[in-house]
C-alpha cells in the first residue's frame, strides 16, 4: 500500500497562531471611503460597521474616535489592521498605519470574493460584509504581512512597474505602425523590422512605394550602415527599392498628407518611449548593481542585465525567500494540483499571482533555455517526448528558479558544468539529429582541406 505524502501547512498555522488572541480590524478599502469592521478574539463581530473618509480628518480622527467608542481605550499590541489588498488604493492607508508602528496584514480580492458566498449562503456584495470577511480571513490565517521595504528597493521596484507599462505602450505603437505599413507596404515588413532605428529613419523620409521606388541607394548606404552599425547596408535598400515596384499595397493618392501625419506620430511616439525605457532602465540596473544578488544573478548564462534587474525589482529582497517555490507561487507559476482518493487531475498552472513577474520568469527562462546546460536539458527532454514550446519553457523554468534561489543562499555565481554540458550535447543531437550530419559533414570537408594543403 502506497503512502500518501505528507502534506504541510506550517506557515497557514503560524499565520493563525501569530494573531491568537488579538482583536482584527477589517478594512475594505476604497477610493473616496474605507469600511472599518472589528472582531473580538473569537471572530464575533463588534459594535457597527463604519466608514471613514479618504482624507486627513479620516485617517486622523474619525477612525480613532469610531474605534475608540467600539474597543475603549487599547494598546498597539492589543489589535491588527487588515486591510484587502484591491489594486493600489489599500498602500496609502497601509503605510499610514505600518508608520504609526500598527501591525498591517494583508488579504487578497481574491479570497474575499470566494468566500463571500459563504455567509449565509449569499453572494451578495457590500462594503461593511467585505469588511467583516478581510477581519475574518485574516484572523484564519488567510493573509500576508505587510513589508516596509528601504527607500531604493521601492525606488527600483517602482521603476519596473514603469518599465513593465512602458513595455506594454510600446509593444501597441509598434502593433499600429505594422498595421499601417501592412496596408500602404506590406513588402516592407519582409526587408526589415519595423521597428528599429533603421527603419525608423527610412519611414521618416519614404513611407509609399512610389517614395520608395525614387531611393537614392548610394546616398542612403552610409546613412542606414551607420545607423544600424554595420547590419544593413546597400542590399536591405535594394531589396525595398525592388519590392517597392511590385508592391500590392493600397493606393492612397490624394491621402499622402494624412497618412505622414499618422505615420509621423507612431514614429515620435515610439522613439520617446525608447528613450524613456533606456533611461529607466539604466537607472534600475544602476540600484540593482548595489545589492548583492546582481553579481550572482549575471553570472547565469542568458540572463541579461536588465531582466536580472528585474527579478530584484519586483521580489525586492530574494534573502526574504527560503525556498525557490515560494518565488514561483508569488509568480503563479507553481503547480495546480487536483488530486482526491484514486484519481489525479490534469496540472496546470496556477497563473494566480504577479503577472509581471510570471511574464519575466518566462522570458528569463527562454534565455537560459538557450545557454544554460541545466534549463536546455531539461526542456529538450520534454521536447523529444512532446513538443510543447511554452509548457516546456515553464517546465524548465523550476530548474532556473531552484538554481538561482541556491546561488543566493549560497552568495556564489554560477559555474559551468563540464557533465552537464556534454549531457545537453547528446540531447541536442537527439533532438536535432540533421545537426550531427552537418557536423560530420564540416569535419569530412576539414580533413580534405587538409590532404589538399599537404
Amino acid at each position: 500500500m502506497k503512502m500518501k505524502k505528507k502534506v504541510s501547512y506550517r506557515k497557514h498555522q503560524e499565520r493563525k497562531r501569530n494573531i491568537a488572541g488579538i482583536k482584527v480590524i477589517g478594512i475594505d478599502p476604497a477610493k473616496e471611503k474605507h469600511q472599518v469592521t472589528v472582531i473580538d478574539e473569537q471572530g464575533i463581530q463588534m459594535g457597527n460597521s463604519f466608514a471613514i473618509t479618504v482624507s486627513h480628518k479620516g485617517f486622523n480622527e474619525d477612525l480613532w474616535k469610531k474605534l475608540g467608542k467600539i474597543l475603549g481605550k487599547f494598546r498597539k499590541e492589543e489589535v491588527v489592521f487588515a486591510i484587502e489588498s484591491s489594486c493600489d488604493i489599500w498602500r496609502v492607508f497601509a503605510g499610514y498605519l505600518h508608520n504609526r508602528g500598527y501591525a498591517v496584514l494583508l488579504v487578497s480580492p481574491l479570497i474575499t470574493y470566494k468566500t463571500r458566498s459563504t455567509i449565509n449562503n449569499d453572494f451578495s456584495k457590500t462594503d461593511p460584509k467585505d469588511a467583516y470577511l478581510v477581519a475574518e480571513n485574516a484572523q484564519g490565517g488567510k493573509y500576508n504581512e505587510y513589508m516596509s521595504y528601504t527607500p531604493e528597493i521601492n525606488k527600483l521596484h517602482s521603476l519596473c512597474i514603469a518599465h513593465d507599462k512602458l513595455t506594454k505602450d510600446r509593444n501597441r505603437i509598434i502593433l499600429r505602425l505594422r498595421a499601417l505599413m501592412e496596408e500602404i507596404f506590406p513588402e516592407y515588413l519582409k526587408c526589415v523590422h519595423v521597428e528599429i532605428k533603421t527603419s525608423l529613419y527610412l519611414l521618416g523620409k519614404y513611407f509609399l512605394p512610389e517614395h520608395f521606388q525614387k531611393l537614392d541607394v548610394d546616398e542612403e548606404e552610409w546613412n542606414i550602415r551607420r545607423i544600424s552599425n554595420g547590419k544593413h547596408n546597400a542590399d536591405t535598400l535594394k531589396k525595398i527599392k525592388e519590392h517597392a515596384r511590385n508592391s500590392i499595397g493600397a493606393r492612397k493618392t490624394g491621402e499622402e498628407d494624412g497618412v505622414r501625419i499618422t505615420l509621423d506620430a507612431w514614429i515620435s511616439q515610439l522613439r520617446l518611449i525608447n528613450e524613456n525605457m533606456k533611461t529607466i532602465g539604466s537607472k534600475m540596473i544602476e540600484l540593482a548593481k548595489e545589492t548583492e544578488f546582481f553579481e550572482i544573478l549575471v553570472s547565469v548564462p542568458g540572463i541579461s542585465d536588465i531582466s536580472a534587474t528585474r527579478l530584484i525589482g519586483e521580489c525586492r529582497d530574494l534573502n526574504l525567500f527560503d525556498h525557490y517555490k515560494q518565488i514561483e507561487k508569488m509568480a503563479g507559476s507553481n503547480i495546480r494540483v487536483s488530486d482526491s482518493g484514486k484519481s489525479a487531475g490534469m496540472r496546470r498552472l496556477n497563473k494566480l499571482g504577479n503577472k509581471r513577474l510570471l511574464k519575466l520568469i518566462y522570458i528569463m527562462t527562454t534565455q537560459a533555455a538557450r545557454f544554460m546546460p541545466e534549463v536546455r536539458i531539461k526542456f529538450l527532454k520534454r521536447q523529444i517526448k512532446k513538443k510543447s514550446y511554452r509548457k516546456n519553457i515553464f517546465a524548465a523554468s523550476s530548474i532556473l528558479m531552484r538554481i538561482l534561489m541556491v546561488l543566493i543562499k549560497e552568495k556564489r555565481t554560477y559555474e559551468l558544468r563540464e557533465d552537464k554540458v556534454q549531457e545537453m550535447e547528446r540531447l541536442e543531437l537527439k533532438y536535432n539529429p540533421e545537426k550531427k550530419d552537418k557536423k560530420k559533414g564540416r569535419k569530412r570537408n576539414k580533413k580534405k582541406t587538409i590532404k589538399k594543403a599537404a
